[in-house]
């Protein structure tokens, strides 16, 4: 499957790397860069792990303890949408909000 990057999912993931370095350090960005990767990898493989909105079928899976991706599956033309990368430790709230405008 194709990977497709959002425009929501660019600006968090940027979010989350800067937020990363200030908070930690270089080395850690590295580490959730090389996670990220992983996981984007074996969601290429076809192994899409991870939950599934009842609502907006929507899905979502732990990148770290930190960080949660969401995304969509186009079965018909073969490819992931990435929708958004979200800390975890941000407001649930604000979190569905979100979703709802994507």
């Amino acid at each position: 499957m194709d990977v497709i990057w959002g425009k929501k999912a660019k600006i968090s993931y940027t979010e989350e790397l800067e937020f990363i370095l200030v908070k930690w350090n270089l080395e850690e960005v590295k580490k959730f860069t090389l996670l990220v990767n992983s996981k984007l990898e074996v969601l290429k493989a076809g192994k899409l792990e991870g939950r599934i909105s009842k609502k907006s079928q929507i899905r979502s899976v732990v990148v770290s303890k930190q960080t949660t991706l969401f995304f969509d599956i186009n079965q018909k033309e073969n490819r992931i949408e990435l929708l958004l990368f979200w800390n975890n430790k941000r407001d649930p709230k604000e979190l569905k909000k979100v979703l709802q405008n994507l």
